[in-house]
């Protein structure tokens, strides 16, 4: 086997490859030997139809097949000698005759060198944020709301009412796309639509026709929308208000607490205290990624963000039901999944380059503190303890969170941090995947 190497801009190269013909000749004949002893040719018995007949017959697919067995291994040991990591291969046969020496090119990608450097560029904001009984009540206050009773009233539209709406959407005179809507219930201050809309809901009455002007938002999901003034005729088709519960043992059952109110209030702060140590790591770990991914420039192979688009095509279908949906991969545009793609691929080779450098690893006492975190919200830990430890994939997963808590705390060492002061509600609902709003 000949081989050589034609190095290419940035990531590319080609493996010039030749193979001698008796090489791929003589496993053609094998092939056809043993085709032959079986093969069933009218007028022979079988095992004893000419060689020359099995050849004309199935010569092209044998050879066919040689070639899809031999290549990937010829080309895989070239990669191995001459010391190429091949993010992704594209093969291009030159010449495929009979008696002739097989010529092909393997056209790669290779793995970028990432060079991690600069990181006392990056500036992290560290939440700070106040636990105290006010924030406690506010959440056992959130609480009873869930467990509200709505009753329906005759009166005006008030702040916490839930309200059943009609509304027609119109920018420049014109209704858009999803601005009409039946039947639309929202509570009143929920922040549930653009501002603006729901304080033009107060004092409104039933039945009550009304035109509300606002603006969207500059960062609004839709660009066709962004910062345009629009006006919604809204209909208010039913007013209902909150009854809230007594706190007492029977409200605190319901959250399947038993030891009374007392023992209500301390799992509340305990929660609150878990909520708000993992909604900050959380946000200081959003920030290392984003500016990791912009700080740090190499080219990232175009073959990783395929299959990274592809694995997103099949979660996705697998989350909405693809059977019952009728969705298939190749009906969803690769754009949909291309920059989400390509930030997951660069942010892990980083990530790989970091860990490499820092030789970063999950070490058994920040096992062990991590799977207590998770064991101890559920009322049997010591299930969650052993079926973590005895599950193979969730043990490596946990290993994987670990060495990840350990870069973003490197990284952050790295650069500067600047406290902020943050609502423990608002740190809370930024932390959560963000849902769509008008």
């Amino acid at each position: 086997m000949q081989v050589s190497v034609e190095r290419k801009e940035g990531i590319h190269c080609v493996l010039n490859i030749e193979l001698p013909a008796g090489e791929i000749e003589q496993e053609v004949s094998k092939r056809i030997q043993r085709i032959a002893r079986t093969a069933k040719i009218d007028g022979f018995r079988p095992g004893k139809v000419p060689t020359g007949m099995i050849k004309k017959k199935y010569g092209e697919q044998v050879r066919f097949e040689v070639l899809g067995d031999l290549l990937p291994i010829k080309y895989s040991k070239a990669l191995k000698d001459e010391k190429l990591e091949a993010a992704g291969v594209e093969i291009e046969i030159l010449q495929n005759e009979e008696g002739k020496a097989l010529k092909f090119n393997v056209n790669i990608e290779l793995f970028p060198e990432v060079i991690i450097k600069d990181l006392d560029k990056i500036e992290v904001k560290k939440p700070v944020v106040e636990l105290s009984e006010v924030q406690t009540d506010k959440m056992i206050e959130n609480l009873r709301k869930q467990l509200a009773v709505w009753n329906e009233v005759d009166r005006e539209v008030k702040k916490d009412d839930r309200v059943i709406i009609d509304f027609v959407g119109r920018v420049d005179g014109q209704v858009f796309e999803g601005g009409s809507v039946n039947a639309y219930e929202i509570v009143i201050g929920s922040g549930q639509m653009i501002p603006g809309f729901e304080d033009g809901i107060i004092g409104m009455k039933k039945d009550e026709d009304k035109t509300i002007h606002v603006t969207f938002p500059e960062d609004y999901q839709n660009d066709e929308l962004k910062s345009k003034a629009a006006q919604f005729n809204v209909v208010v088709k039913s007013i209902k208000e909150a009854v809230l519960p007594e706190i007492n043992d029977k409200f605190v059952e319901q959250f399947g607490i038993k030891g009374g109110v007392e023992e209500f209030y301390a799992e509340i702060k305990q929660n609150m205290a878990r909520e708000l140590k993992n909604a900050i790591h959380k946000t200081i770990k959003q920030q290392v990624f984003e500016q990791l991914v912009k700080l740090i420039e190499f080219e990232v192979p175009k073959a990783l963000i395929q299959r990274e688009i592809d694995r997103a095509k099949q979660d996705l279908i697998k989350r909405i039901d693809g059977k019952k949906a009728q969705v298939k991969a190749e009906n969803l545009s690769d754009d949909l999944f291309r920059d989400r793609a390509e930030h997951t691929v660069k942010l892990g080779l980083i990530f790989q380059a970091i860990v490499h450098e820092q030789r970063f690893e999950a070490d058994q006492a920040s096992i062990d503190e991590l799977i207590e975190e998770m064991a101890s919200i559920y009322e049997d830990a010591q299930e969650v303890r052993d079926h973590v430890k005895n599950n193979k994939q969730e043990f490596d997963n946990i290993k994987n969170v670990v060495i990840e808590n350990k870069l973003v705390d490197w990284v952050v060492e790295q650069g500067k941090s600047i406290e902020k002061e943050e609502d423990f509600f608002d740190l809370i609902r930024n932390a959560l995947p963000q849902g769509l709003t008008f």
